[in-house]
This record gives C-alpha cells, sequence and structure tokens, in this order.
C-alpha cells in the first residue's frame, strides 16, 4: 500500500489557529480530518518528538489492542515495553533525527502479530501507519519452506528431475543428476526445449502425446527414447506430474534410465527363444531315430523268435513307447511358450 506523506494531517489543526477564519471552521476542519484518519483501514497514530502518543485512531485500537484512553499522553514506549528492543525504535529514532521517511516489517512479541510499518515526520514529530501483517508472513514463510523441502529433493535426487514449461516445452529446471546424466549443463539444458533431447523420428510421438496431456491429469507413466549430448539414445522411463512453477503451469519430470535393463531383458528373451529352436530341433531329431527303432521293435516283435527274446523284445519296445511319451510332452511344452 502507498500512503501519502501527511502534509496535511492532525497536527496541522494544532498550528496556526489564527490563520482560520472563526473557530467554528477549524471545529469543522479538525472533525474531517478526524473523520478520514478514523475511516482508515490501517492503523494510525502520532507521537511527538518526546515519544508521547498524541493521536491514536480507531485501527489502531483494535490492531494494537489498547484503547486510545489508555495511551494517549502517555509514553509510546511505557505501553509497548517489547517494541523498543526491536526496529520499531530503531526505525522511528531515525526518521526523528534525520527528518526522512521510511517502511519496514518487524514482529511485534507482545501481540505475536507482524505490522507493515510507514513513518513519516510532521514537523512535530511522526506520523505512523501500519497494518498486520503476520497471515502473509505466515503463508509466505510456508511458501519458503515447501520451496526448500523441493529443492533438497529435487537436487538431492540420485535420478534425473527437470521441470519443463507446458506451453513452451522449455525446460525451467534440471537437478544435477540430469546435468550429469545427460552431459549438458545447467545453462544449455536451459536454452533448450523437451524436444531438443528426443531423437528426430520420435518427434511425432511427442507432439502426439503432448496433445494428450490433461492439465488435470496428476502422474503419468511411459516409456520414451531420449537422446544424450554425446549422441547416445537411451531408453528412460517418464514419471510427469502436472505443477504451478514460478507462475506457469509446467510438468515435473522424473527420468528413470531402463536402457541396461531393457537390453539385459532382450538378450534374455532372445537366448530363451533361441533355446526354444534349438529344443525344437533337438526333440525331432530325437524322434525321428526313435521311430524307427519302435519300427524295428514291432517287426521283431511279429516274428518266430524264442520266448526270451520275445520278452527283450517286448521290453525294448515299452522303453522306447516310455521315451516317446516325453519327447512329445517335451515339445508340448516348446509349444505352449
Amino acid at each position: 500500500m502507498k500512503i501519502p506523506e501527511p502534509d496535511n494531517t492532525i497536527d496541522k489543526i494544532r498550528v496556526n489557529r489564527n490563520s482560520m477564519h472563526t473557530e467554528k471552521e477549524f471545529e469543522r476542519y479538525r472533525n474531517r480530518v478526524e473523520t478520514i484518519l478514523e475511516s482508515f483501514t490501517d492503523g494510525f497514530f502520532e507521537v511527538d518528538t518526546q515519544w508521547t502518543v498524541t493521536y491514536w485512531n480507531r485501527m489502531a485500537e483494535e490492531l494494537l489492542r489498547r484503547p486510545k484512553e489508555e495511551v494517549l499522553g502517555r509514553d509510546l514506549w511505557e505501553s509497548y515495553p517489547d517494541a523498543k528492543d526491536r526496529k520499531f525504535y530503531l526505525e522511528y529514532e531515525r526518521c526523528m533525527h534525520q527528518l526522512i521517511s521510511t517502511r519496514f516489517e518487524e514482529y511485534l512479541p507482545s501481540l505475536g502479530l507482524w505490522f507493515e510499518v510507514w513513518v513519516f515526520p510532521n514537523g512535530q514529530g511522526l506520523s505512523i501507519y501500519f497494518k498486520d501483517i503476520t497471515d502473509r508472513r505466515e503463508t509466505n514463510a510456508q511458501l519458503e519452506d515447501e520451496r526448500k523441502k523441493y529443492r533438497e529433493l529435487f537436487d538431492h535426487s540420485p535420478l534425473p528431475q527437470w521441470v519443463y514449461d507446458v506451453d513452451s516445452l522449455a525446460f525451467l529446471d534440471v537437478n544435477e543428476a540430469a546435468v550429469s546424466h545427460y552431459g549438458y549443463t545447467y545453462d544449455e539444458f536451459l536454452s533448450m526445449t523437451i524436444r531438443s533431447i528426443r531423437p528426430a523420428e520420435d518427434l511425432p510421438l511427442l507432439e502426439e502425446a503432448i496433445r494428450n496431456i490433461s492439465t488435470l491429469e496428476q502422474t503419468k507413466t511411459t516409456l520414451v527414447r531420449h537422446m544424450k549430448k554425446d549422441g547416445r539414445v537411451i531408453d528412460v522411463e517418464i514419471k510427469a506430474k502436472t505443477i504451478h512453477f514460478s507462475g506457469k503451469d509446467a510438468r515435473l519430470v522424473l527420468a528413470v534410465d531402463k536402457t541396461d535393463e531393457l537390453s539385459a531383458k532382450n538378450a534374455k528373451e532372445q537366448s530363451a527363444a533361441k533355446l526354444r529352436e534349438i529344443s525344437w530341433m533337438q526333440a525331432h531329431e530325437v524322434r525321428k531315430p526313435l521311430s524307427n527303432l519302435m519300427g524295428l521293435a514291432t517287426l521283431l516283435d511279429t516274428q518266430n523268435i524264442a520266448e526270451t527274446q520275445r520278452t527283450i523284445v517286448s521290453q525294448l519296445i515299452a522303453q522306447a513307447n516310455e521315451l516317446d511319451s516325453v519327447v512329445k510332452k517335451t515339445l508340448a511344452k516348446l509349444v505352449d511358450r
């Protein structure tokens, strides 16, 4: 709030009364000024050069919790001794002696309140305007605490994180892990957009994803490809959340490099596929001579041979059938995979 310097306040009423045409005009003028001062939504009071309170408006009564009858004509610092040890006394005294105006914020322990104060010399002492800013200070303190927590989590995260502008796609902030992992400096990141870290062939996918972003969306996880400064393409799992950052709609992104994990998974799948192929071939190769063996054994069983030989042939057929059953089960499992 911009407070006008009081060049026409109640003090002017106290001097040059002879310049008024009549006592009645003086009284009307004084009443008008008091009406204005009492209508202020901010506190207002005046002190003379001896720190004696000479005026105390309605809002001063409310904000400083003292009726005017208790403070008018008394030393200000006797009424509020704890204020003398704080910026109130230092700033008031400076204005009084140097005849300058000032503005400051200070806390008054006896009331548990923060005040924003404007002080003006008026020739007879000081005119002081003030208002309660406790809620604003507490809100700002909470916001600052949240900012500190954000910075600690953001800066100290071992995983790359960044914030980008939803409209321009420009990087607004990046952490050390992102700088280290992607190879760009902090300043380089802030001169780029998120398009800069995507392979050219993936840009259409990015544009489509951008069109589908909802400002109401909380968190979304996707798997994309990124390109480092050295040109290496990596597979990254992205977790993105819509936030407000420095007054802008933005997205907070956490990037997890999955390149090695996916490579290992692909290698494992390829190995398993190769093993299935080899097993399939081997199983078929085993079945071929086995089928021949079973056919020969069956042929022998129909011939006129000795009983002892027939027993051996019967056992041979039984073992061949058992082996054939194992091979069939193996093939069935390979087909299921």
